[in-house]
């Protein structure tokens, strides 16, 4: 199996990924057997600061500051638990050593798998408002949808003071349950990597998509696939 290089830009979701890979392999091969990983994170207000900057250079350098210490170690390939550090991807891309995959163009296949033509992108602000998942999905005749600005700071909320610090309100959940569950969509694409932590198809009442386990059972089946070539270069 090919060695699984992780950039945890927040922790919670880079270990949510890690573990399902984990439980995905075992239902393959019920004696532990699992691709090698090795996760790597600066300090997360490293990340945090390009982010709120909207400094998505200094960000790309700083995650391919992290995808060279996983090529030394031995990593294939790089997944990215996180959905807002793709604003950044072309540069990820033209810049890192190893494939990288694209966790934005994975959901958007899967919503298009899965038929649906109108979703309500979850996560946080920017993600949100700046229409992270627009242009890959419209390019698929898919109609994005984002919660009003009052929704979208409740979420923001959620995400960076409770989930992230392991500080969860079960008001705040419940609050933005019911918001959620009064648009009129197809589904709701949990657009950040913690918001499984809270949130599933059963107490959103919708079809989810879950990037996190999304991506673990994406870069599982490329560990495991020997037919696919990938790039390594300095």
């Amino acid at each position: 199996m090919k060695h699984i290089g992780i950039v945890d830009i927040t922790t919670i979701g880079a270990c949510l990924c890690a573990n399902e890979i984990v439980a995905q392999a075992v239902k393959i091969d019920s004696s532990g057997k699992h691709p090698e990983f090795t996760m790597h994170a600066f300090s997360f207000d490293q990340y945090n600061d390009c982010i709120r900057r909207k400094d998505w250079i200094s960000l790309a350098n700083k995650i391919c500051e992290s995808i060279r210490l996983l090529e030394k170690v031995g990593a294939d390939f790089v997944i990215i638990p996180s959905n807002t550090p793709h604003f950044a991807m072309d540069l990820i891309e033209k810049n890192s050593p190893l494939t990288v995959v694209n966790l934005i163009k994975i959901v958007a296949d899967e919503c298009q798998r899965r038929g649906f033509s109108k979703v309500l992108v979850l996560g946080i602000k920017v993600t949100m408002q700046d229409g992270l998942y627009n242009e890959v999905l419209s390019s698929k005749n898919i109609t994005p949808m984002i919660p009003s600005a009052d929704v979208c700071d409740k979420i923001e909320h959620l995400i960076r003071n409770e989930i992230i610090p392991s500080q969860i309100n079960s008001t705040t959940v419940e609050d933005i349950q019911q918001d959620i569950q009064k648009y009129d969509c197809d589904a709701v694409i949990l657009g950040c990597t913690e918001l499984p932590v809270v949130y599933n198809e059963n107490n959103l009442g919708k079809p989810v998509v879950d990037t996190t386990r999304l991506l673990a059972h994406y870069a599982l089946k490329l560990a495991c696939d020997d037919n696919i070539s990938l790039k390594r270069h300095s």
